[in-house]
């Protein structure tokens, strides 16, 4: 091998040399305007309820692309962006491209965190399916405009956990996934006052629920905070308008001291309140919608 080398290293040189200016003429002459033409083109055929827009997109090395201040957002929506990412790496996978298979591992910086994983598209992108596996990692919720609109509340905090799911992607119902998530130092948001509470702060809520087309099983989601804790679950049945999506759910409160201690409300109704516990845990029950939820303490 080694004599192999020896007799034909010119030709070894001229290899490397072509193969190093093929690499710089593809860096400063990368079709990128092209290609980001391609890129929001397609999207908008595989999804024409989203919008793409990227600022610039770039090589990357070893191998992959490098795109900068992603937005995906809904048409027609106000604050509708879904995701807006200051960075995004997008690398092949190599085994799954020497097979021409559409494998590839992403990491992108969004919301102050990190967003990483793995995404396979199916060949046909007009009818294709997704199969996505997504690590999170000190995202910022308040950063995230769509968010509120969506649940309809403001909601604060840092989130951090694993998604999966496969499916559709042009249809959320019609796949299925995973998702184990947990929120630190959040404060969520009332629509109604609660013993004149407009907020609620929490150390930390965890959650684990299951997509299966339209119903999503909300397996355990507990809420830990110094004031007081709470536990849910259930199911929500999707709908297209997200916000009409139906609410099948049950909680308990548990109340600590603290909680009475920063109460603002008259004296009357904290006694009153204190008087119930005594049976226990508060328990109630959320049914109506998404957009319109309907609690009532059991």
């Amino acid at each position: 091998m080694k004599s192999f080398i020896s007799k034909n290293k010119q030709w070894f040189g001229y290899l490397l040399f072509a193969l190093i200016l093929t690499v710089a003429l593809l860096y400063y002459r990368f079709p990128s305007d092209a290609l980001l033409d391609y890129l929001e083109t397609t999207a908008e055929r595989v999804n024409p309820r989203l919008a793409l827009s990227v600022d610039h997109v770039a090589i990357g090395f070893p191998i992959g692309l490098k795109f900068g201040e992603t937005e995906v957002a809904l048409k027609d929506v106000p604050k509708g962006v879904i995701l807006r990412a200051d960075i995004l790496m997008l690398k092949p996978r190599i085994g799954s491209l020497l097979r021409g298979k559409s494998d590839f591992s992403f990491h992108c910086l969004a919301y102050e965190g990190d967003i990483s994983g793995r995404v396979y598209f199916n060949q046909d992108l007009t009818r294709g399916s997704i199969d996505t596996e997504i690590e999170l990692k000190d995202i910022r919720l308040g950063d995230h405009a769509y968010l509120t609109h969506l649940i309809g509340r403001h909601v604060e905090g840092t989130l951090g956990g694993t998604v999966s799911y496969r499916g559709s992607y042009n249809v959320l119902m019609d796949g299925s996934g995973e998702a184990n998530l947990s929120i630190s130092q959040c404060k969520l948001e009332l629509l109604e006052p609660f013993l004149t509470f407009k907020s609620i702060d929490f150390n930390e809520i965890e959650i684990e629920m299951a997509l299966k087309k339209d119903n999503i099983k909300v397996a355990r989601l507990e809420m830990k905070g110094q004031e007081l804790h709470g536990t849910l679950s259930g199911t929500i049945t999707l709908k297209e308008e997200f916000a009409k999506s139906s609410l099948n759910l049950r909680g308990t409160i548990e109340p600590f001291a603290a909680f009475f201690k920063s109460t603002p409300g008259t004296h009357v109704t904290v006694e009153l309140f204190k008087q119930r516990l005594k049976r226990g845990k508060l328990s109630f029950v959320i049914n109506g919608t998404l957009g319109d939820p309907r609690i009532n303490f059991t």
